[in-house]
């Protein structure tokens, strides 16, 4: 069990090795579309409850 769990830690840091870490600049750009895209989500999902809630309103 202990060799697996060597074995398996082995491989996670020859694993990393072979990783390429994004540019500073490519980071900030995607950070920055993660960011417009949850916004606009969250008035979307804010409109829709809204637009539900007051369909329900009118329903009771």
């Amino acid at each position: 069990m202990i060799q697996k769990l060597k074995d398996f830690l082995e491989n996670v840091k020859i694993e990393f090795r072979k990783v390429t870490w994004p540019e500073h600049e490519q980071l900030m750009n995607s950070s920055w579309v993660v960011c417009v895209i949850s916004a606009l989500f969250t008035l979307f999902i804010f409109a829709a409850d809204y637009v539900l809630r007051h369909a329900v309103d009118l329903l009771y």
